[in-house]
């Protein structure tokens, strides 16, 4: 495991044993200043068997052999957005934290994990700006490791600056597999710290969870055709398509994905192509500010949604944002599988949506959600979006 003593408590044994070593001289100090005591010459001490262990080396998401300081005490996160939640999942902890990216902090602002651990909050995001990275800020933070996106194709960025990375896969790490996603990152994290049971846990919910929904919705001969929406940016939506989480997410849960066959990945579409597919269900990220009412109202500015199948029946959710936005890969995945499916198929899926959460988190968060808190996870603000 790697330790966790940082520097000022190697500091503040020195200062108590200069202050025994000074209170032994007494009286008999010399009334002219003393010249500081050199060590008396001695055999060098033997080597202990810590110090003697080899250095930490880890293998990350792109393949690299990573060499970890002995004590990680620092550390920030770039736009692997999810991060720094699931940090906290697997140490229990958010303390170490002290950078993130904006779009992580919105997401904890308004989410659980800013109860849960109130000081990642603290966490400058001074460094970040969308896509874009200012290594002197960064430096400024004086971190012992960066965790960041794989696929951004910065590691140069930090490597030329000295600083010691972990890359984290996105979809590049199990093809948009949300579960798989989140299953490796924890046991990246393994390597690195020791796991909490309850991340442990957390995975064998989630692939049981996903074994019971996959037999469920294997004889449903008509399944809803449904979309995903993930952004909105410069007045056309974006779409998940395949090889991103939307598709596993809508796979997984019993639905067709309209957009599978013409999108790799996420892409902006315009109305023309959303009133070919003409979902019956419209799922909205966490990662744009548009709101179901916004469908309903039909108040999005240049687009009519008003002939789209899922507007007309009532069919429009936004996902909900529990320890992080739950069409990320997070500590919430398991409960993103379950909460699709329901909506997917009600009629085979009728447990309680609260009560499940409110006993998740008591079993793997060690928190008893109240009602109010189960309402704000459920139906999250668009304020969750911001630093997008």
């Amino acid at each position: 495991m790697v330790k966790k003593v940082g520097k000022r408590k190697g500091i503040a044994l020195t200062a108590i044993l200069l202050a025994l070593l000074l209170a032994g001289c007494g009286a008999s100090a010399p009334a002219e200043p003393a010249t500081p005591a050199q060590p008396p010459a001695a055999e060098p001490a033997a080597a202990s068997e810590e110090s003697m262990a080899a250095p930490r080396v880890i293998v990350d998401q792109l393949g690299r052999e990573v060499e970890l300081p002995e004590s990680i005490d620092r550390v920030a996160t770039d736009r692997i957005l999810p991060f720094p939640s699931v940090y906290f999942l697997a140490t229990g902890t958010a303390e170490q934290i002290v950078g993130m990216h904006p779009a992580s902090k919105s997401a904890a602002e308004n989410s659980m994990l800013a109860t849960l651990a109130p000081e990642i909050l603290n966490a400058n995001t001074g460094f970040a700006a969308g896509d874009e990275i200012n290594i002197e800020e960064l430096l400024k933070l004086n971190t012992d490791v960066v965790y960041i996106r794989a696929e951004s194709g910065q590691i140069d960025l930090y490597d030329k600056a000295g600083i010691t990375t972990v890359a984290i896969g996105t979809t590049g790490v199990a093809a948009g597999d949300s579960l798989a996603t989140i299953n490796s990152w924890l046991e990246l994290l393994d390597q690195i710290y020791d796991l909490d049971d309850r991340a442990k846990g957390i995975i064998e919910y989630g692939n049981r969870a996903e074994a019971d929904i996959a037999a469920a919705v294997s004889d449903v001969a008509e399944k809803p055709r449904a979309m995903m929406l993930f952004n909105y940016t410069d007045g056309k939506p974006i779409i998940s398509g395949k090889g991103f989480f939307g598709n596993y997410w809508l796979n997984a849960t019993g639905a067709i994905d309209v957009a599978e066959d013409d999108l790799q990945g996420q892409s902006p579409v315009d109305m023309e192509q959303i009133y070919r597919w003409n979902p019956e269900i419209i799922y909205i990220t966490n990662f744009t500010e548009l709101m179901p009412e916004d469908f309903y109202n039909n108040t999005i500015e240049g687009l009519d949604w008003s002939q789209i199948e899922a507007v007309k029946n009532g069919q429009v959710y936004k996902i909900p944002l529990g320890i992080y936005r739950w069409f990320a890969p997070s500590g919430d995945t398991p409960l993103m599988l379950q909460w699709l499916a329901q909506k997917n198929h009600p009629e085979l899926f009728t447990y309680d949506m609260s009560q499940i959460l409110k006993d998740y988190y008591l079993e793997y968060y060690y928190y008893s959600l109240s009602d109010e808190e189960v309402e704000k996870i459920l139906n999250p603000v668009r304020e969750a979006a911001q630093g997008i």
